[in-house]
């Protein structure tokens, strides 16, 4: 069965350069026979780094990324064929964290019964980034999980959302943050819980 590497010029880089990379390499077919789009191979690619983060941090192992990546393409490939809609890229991501979760947890049953409420989405981020300043690789992925939720965010115009989560992420108490958006801190906390209790499912993100 072809494949395709991505790197897409991996066999022309240098021995040394080809040593210092983990190649990504999936099925040009799907399981029945027919060619997948090529534009979530372009996603991929742009994606890349991120990609092998996830097969590191999630799974411990970097060179599960192929695999971690063909079961994401194929699921995308499946569900939206070649309507790549409009960041194929961050789509290529957010299924393969997923994957990576399930991967993890054994199955997707044990992964969401192992996710953290978005009702305790301050605490957690406080936890993974900054009790655990020396954890890079996770931090790398809680970042990318946020510039994900930020598009979403934007795309339903709640960029004061975005803020709020930003400036937790960054350590900020209520008092701080009603200061930085020159609001009643009670008020701009009372906003973020309606959201996360009412607004995140509407995102898909709960």
């Amino acid at each position: 069965m072809p494949v395709v590497t991505i790197p897409f010029d991996f066999e022309q880089l240098s021995p040394a350069t080809q040593n210092s990379i983990v190649p990504i390499a999936i099925p040009a077919l799907d399981d029945d026979g027919s060619k997948i789009g090529w534009g979530w191979f372009e996603a991929v690619e742009r994606v890349q780094n991120p990609l092998r983060g996830l097969a590191r941090a999630f799974l411990g192992d970097v060179w599960l990324v192929s695999e971690l990546t063909e079961s994401a393409v194929k699921s995308l490939w499946r569900t939206h064929r070649e309507d790549y809609g409009r960041s194929p890229s961050t789509r290529v991501y957010v299924q393969a964290k997923w994957l990576a979760r399930d991967m993890r947890a054994g199955g997707s049953r044990n992964r969401r019964g192992l996710n953290v409420g978005l009702e305790a989405l301050d605490r957690a981020l406080h936890e993974k980034i900054l009790t655990d300043s020396c954890d890079y690789q996770e931090k790398y992925c809680i970042d990318m999980d946020l510039a994900v939720l930020g598009n979403r965010l934007r795309d339903k115009n709640l960029e004061d959302i975005e803020e709020i989560l930003l400036l937790v992420r960054d350590g900020c108490n209520w008092k701080e943050i009603g200061k930085r958006l020159d609001r009643d801190p009670n008020v701009t906390q009372r906003r973020f819980r309606r959201w996360m209790a009412k607004g995140a499912s509407l995102l898909g993100l709960d």
